[in-house]
């Protein structure tokens, strides 16, 4: 069964599309493919997060870009012979469609109905990444910070807790793991969270939604 997104194309190529799909579980860590890998297969996030990154010359990694549910990501396999520009990693539990390159590019001729729909996904993606490069730019980690706590708070034992670890919160606001850990103890001193064993329990909700909403200064 596709995903919903799918239901706006025509039903014999989504008949086709769903024998081609191979679903994965990933768990969270799992490298996809890395960078300058054969691109063999186009990928559709179900559900979780998939970041892309870049390796330095230095062997660190950086992450471009982190996404969402809905999103294509390793099109390097829609243009023959192109290796795969980044790596890829699921940063939560994720789930993924996986189209294998040749079977895809098939259909990709035969289907004028897939090229436009397809397109249209990848450009919402550009789109996204824009917006996410404007935010790197000019927000304040305080506030993306408080943004992405709001977004991910969940009812827990405690009250409202978020259990994403440091890392994958310096991957989804682009920072590193060590100012993520700096700013999550300001906002703990604050008296707005407490920050225990793989949770984050919101103390002052409120606070924590005001802080979100200032977008701070352009660095």
């Amino acid at each position: 069964m596709l995903p919903e997104v799918f239901s706006e194309l025509p039903k014999p190529l989504r008949e086709a599309l769903a024998e081609l799909a191979e679903p994965l579980a990933l768990r969270a860590g799992k490298t996809i493919y890395e960078e300058g890998d054969a691109a063999d297969a186009l990928f559709f996030l179900e559900e979780g997060w998939v970041r892309l990154y870049r390796l330095e010359p230095d062997g660190r990694e950086v992450t471009t870009l982190v996404l969402d549910p809905g999103d294509f990501f390793g099109e390097e396999a829609l243009v023959e012979g192109r290796p795969r520009a980044t790596g890829a990693e699921a940063l939560a539990a994720s789930r993924v469609l996986r189209f294998e390159c040749a079977a895809f590019l098939r259909l990709w001729e035969e289907q004028e109905a897939l090229v436009p729909w397809v397109l249209a996904r990848l450009v919402e993606r550009l789109h996204a990444a824009q917006r996410r490069y404007r935010e790197r730019r000019y927000y304040e980690v305080l506030p993306r910070l408080a943004r992405l706590l709001v977004e991910q708070m969940r009812p827990g034992r405690e009250g409202l807790e978020v259990t994403l670890s440091h890392q994958q919160m310096g991957h989804l606001v682009g920072a590193s793991r060590d100012t993520v850990t700096r700013a999550l103890g300001e906002l703990a001193m604050r008296d707005l969270l407490e920050i225990n064993y793989r949770r984050i329990v919101i103390l002052d909700v409120e606070a924590v939604r005001a802080l979100a909403l200032d977008r701070g200064r352009p660095s």
